[in-house]
């Protein structure tokens, strides 16, 4: 399947949106293109002092379980507990992927959850946007079929011994000629194509909003879809719904190694972010981080926290989704990675989900398919999660010397050191160090 075709026929608005986008880029005077600091994150020494200072951070969220979590972290106060608020207050802005782009190049977000490929048509005329983070790796990809058509599955067919490109086939052969409903996002498009070379099937593909294809798939009205949204395909599967064939399927069953075309398929959930505000608040931005870090230690700990998430996630989404239904969605579908579990992001060349090897191969299928120019942006000028993530390593390294000590015996002394503990378990490393030099000195 050609991506030219399947942007003729689900042209229309998204098309034209990514137009309006890199007029934006070219005409935002914040943001222009190979503007001083935006080709690399710049690290800055910690604050004097003993106090947390206080920051106030524009951030939105998009309408996605793996995207709306920090609500969690805001109701429960852990935000508040490293000195951040947001704007607009309470939680911040409800978000989607029709204008989020937009307020992150024209300043009026700072942060926001976000899946960073989205950001890469930007770099046709602009460096600002950024990946600062990465929490979880998408497996929600999935085409699902009516469950009136009782057809069967991917795996069935692995089960009954087919080889994978038989398999493969043989689930997605009904749609030959039919259509599919997929979501307006760009990051689907890749997921499609693939299944369709795998496969050698082709389709019609009809674009819709994950809320609006919700309502039709309930009353039957559609035979194939693929959503963009962990909650829908969540709600979907648990109404009964055929998975044909999902990402995870390709993960475990498809051709591997460095070039395999998988690669660009891999999608990695994080934060995005305008590039101008993290080279100026760089420690506000790794509190931020460390109660994201946070929130998955304590979810891990008492899924019932979900309970907290799953009103928000249901009034941008649609869903109507309990703390349960969250938490499972989450762990089947979106599974969040710890602050050391975003290691193989960030380390270990040689893995499938190292950052290079995956953006690398994004930014090479954007270029052949004319979305960006050739040598518009390298990996490293995008992704600033991996120098973000090592300064936070660094600091605890450090702070985890000082802890091991031998304790002062002055009581002040005393009491900042067992600060810093604590803020040491909220993976606040910045305020761990700072705090714990103080106790030693």
């Amino acid at each position: 399947m050609d991506w030219s075709c399947i942007f003729r026929r689900g042209r229309g608005r998204r098309i034209a949106g990514w137009a309006v986008l890199a007029g934006l880029a070219a005409a935002n005077p914040a943001a222009p293109a190979g503007a001083a600091g935006l080709d690399a994150y710049a690290p800055v020494p910690p604050e004097p002092g003993t106090e947390i200072p206080t920051a106030t951070i524009r951030f939105g969220m998009r309408p996605y379980a793996d995207n709306t979590f920090y609500i969690i972290g805001m109701k429960k106060g852990w935000y508040s507990d490293v000195g951040i608020s947001f704007e607009p207050a309470p939680y911040g802005l409800k978000a989607n992927d029709s204008n989020v782009v937009t307020l992150l190049l024209n300043g009026q977000l700072d942060l926001i959850s976000e899946y960073c490929p989205l950001m890469l048509p930007t770099y046709k005329s602009s460096k600002a946007l950024k990946c600062i983070a990465f929490t979880d790796t998408f497996l929600a990809n999935a085409v699902l079929a009516n469950p009136a058509l009782r057809l069967k599955g991917f795996k069935d067919y692995i089960a009954e011994g087919m080889d994978f490109q038989h398999a493969i086939h043989a689930a997605l052969a009904p749609l030959e000629g039919k259509t599919l409903v997929g979501a307006p996002e760009l990051s689907d498009r890749p997921f499609e194509e693939g299944l369709a070379k795998f496969s050698g099937v082709h389709w019609k593909l009809e674009v819709l909003d994950d809320s609006k294809s919700l309502v039709l798939a309930k009353s039957g009205r559609e035979d194939f879809v693929n959503p963009e949204g962990a909650p829908i395909v969540y709600t979907l599967r648990q109404a009964g719904w055929t998975d044909l064939v999902d990402i995870a399927d390709l993960f475990k069953y498809g051709p591997g190694g460095a070039d395999s075309p998988i690669e660009p398929l891999i999608d990695i959930v994080g934060v995005g972010a305008n590039g101008n505000y993290v080279n100026t608040h760089q420690n506000t931005v790794l509190r931020f981080l460390s109660v994201m870090w946070r929130i998955f230690d304590e979810v891990k700990k008492d899924p019932s926290l979900y309970d907290l998430q799953a009103p928000y996630l249901n009034s941008m989404a649609g869903t109507t989704l309990d703390g349960k239904g969250v938490a499972e969605t989450v762990r089947i579908l979106d599974p969040f990675e710890t602050f050391d579990g975003d290691r193989p992001y960030y380390e270990g060349p040689q893995g499938t989900l190292y950052y290079r090897n995956v953006w690398d191969a994004l930014i090479a299928n954007f270029e052949q398919h004319g979305i960006i120019p050739k040598g518009a942006v390298t990996s490293d000028e995008v992704v600033w999660g991996g120098p973000i993530w090592h300064q936070m390593l660094d600091y605890r390294t450090r702070t985890d010397a000082l802890l091991h000590a031998p304790a002062p015996s002055d009581p002040a002394r005393k009491a900042l050191l067992a600060r810093a503990r604590q803020f040491y378990d909220w993976r606040d490393y910045l305020d761990a160090w700072r705090l714990a030099s103080a106790a030693m000195q």
